[in-house]
């Protein structure tokens, strides 16, 4: 039987899968010595991603653009402001992933 390899596709699904179930999976365990008060926190954090996720499919549907916040905020604010959003994206993805 010859050996499955990891592809593109499935070493790019595993990364991807890893960085949100740990986003998913850490904020109980980062919230709780905080008590119940971090109920509150999870609700919020809930409320803040189901917002974001209906934005960004508001956006898709009315600027069917490729390039995700950069062609957004290039659409509607120009270049500069555009390349700030890009950069300032990349570097909290940087961040983010650091932590």
């Amino acid at each position: 039987m010859k050996p499955r390899s990891f592809g593109l596709w499935r070493t790019t699904s595993f990364v991807t899968g890893s960085i949100i179930a740990s986003g998913i999976f850490l904020l109980p365990a980062s919230t709780a010595p905080y008590g119940s008060i971090a109920l509150a926190g999870w609700m919020l954090a809930t409320l803040g991603a189901i917002c974001l996720g209906l934005v960004f499919a508001w956006l898709g549907r009315t600027a069917p653009r490729n390039g995700g916040p950069y062609a957004y905020t290039r659409a509607g604010f120009g270049d500069y402001p555009a390349f700030v959003v890009a950069w300032g994206y990349w570097i909290g993805i940087w961040a983010g992933n650091a932590a």
